[in-house]
């Protein structure tokens, strides 16, 4: 912790407790979103992250005066005068504990960027599938698309299964580099986005990043992951260490594939021939190319 000249004692968000009094937080809003309480206020919610990596769950309900600063995405503050609690919901963003509320009284000054942290905290897919990742917390992943649908238009049902209106959403499953896939819905504007880019792209395999979506679980067994409307992220890829490994992996698979000089591998056509041709002797780096090239190559 350090010391403030306005005798606020800074302090990383990792490090909050409900005791806390009289200390600042600088952070970064990762996201934002705005809803209507039971009680018919305007709820501004959003995840903040700090330079150690930690992220925190922090709203604010009343509006501050007209002057005061705009809190968007990506801009980074200090925070002093607010209050934690803890943290509670059916939904849970991230694992922190506790949760900053702010009000007219908190004090947010804008600061100069942060040094980088990467604010992801990747699911394992095998553990999605498996149901071994609790639906209560959003989670990320990162993974090449495959098998995308097409721009569906449905009719929501409200809370006593009255229609609420018309909505777009859109299927797509996510695979990662280990060939392990997870089915996805993106909903409203997420689906609208996926919809543009995937129809305007002329890149072979699109690397995406999936960031604050949720879990649907169903009897037994993984429904799907989807986003939520308004706060939810698709990032398409985004320059950080783990799609960077992802398209270098990639790319020596498809190296491998092209350098082999066997007729039959070379003119495979579909996954059923892929199958065929794992009972073949070949080099294991070869026939993870085919496998690889072929599943990312049935758009």
């Amino acid at each position: 912790m350090f010391v403030l000249s306005s005798m606020a004692v800074l302090s990383f968000l990792g490090d909050l407790h409900y005791s806390t009094n009289k200390l600042a937080v600088r952070v970064t809003v990762l996201t934002k979103w705005s809803t209507i309480t039971a009680t018919m206020f305007r709820k501004t919610a959003m995840v903040l992250g700090d330079q150690k990596g930690s992220t925190i769950e922090a709203t604010l309900y009343e509006e501050l005066d007209n002057n005061a600063i705009t809190m968007d995405e990506g801009d980074y503050f200090e925070i002093q005068n607010f209050k934690v609690t803890h943290a509670s919901g059916l939904t849970r963003l991230t694992k922190n504990r506790f949760h900053i509320k702010l009000t007219s009284s908190s004090l947010i000054t804008r600061i100069q960027p942060l040094p980088y942290c990467n604010y992801y905290c990747f699911a394992n897919f095998l553990n999605v599938n498996r149901g071994l990742a609790h639906p209560k917390y959003s989670i990320d992943l990162y993974g090449a698309l495959v098998g995308v649908g097409d721009l569906e238009i449905y009719a929501e049902e409200g809370v006593d299964g009255i229609p609420y209106g018309l909505n777009h959403r859109m299927q797509f499953t996510l695979i990662n580099i280990e060939f392990v896939q997870v089915r996805c819905v993106a909903y409203g504007s997420i689906a609208l986005q996926l919809n543009h880019y995937w129809n305007s792209t002329v890149a072979t395999v699109v690397l995406c990043v999936l960031n604050f979506w949720r879990i649907e679980w169903g009897e037994g067994h993984l429904n799907h992951v989807s986003s939520y409307e308004g706060l939810s992220k698709l990032l398409f890829e985004p320059e950080i260490p783990e799609i960077q490994a992802f398209r270098m992996r990639y790319n020596l698979f498809i190296h491998a594939f092209f350098l082999t000089d066997d007729s039959k591998l070379r003119s495979l056509k579909t996954l059923e021939k892929i199958r065929i041709i794992l009972r073949l002797e070949v080099a294991e780096s070869v026939t993870d190319s085919v496998i690889f090239y072929f599943v990312l190559h049935f758009r």
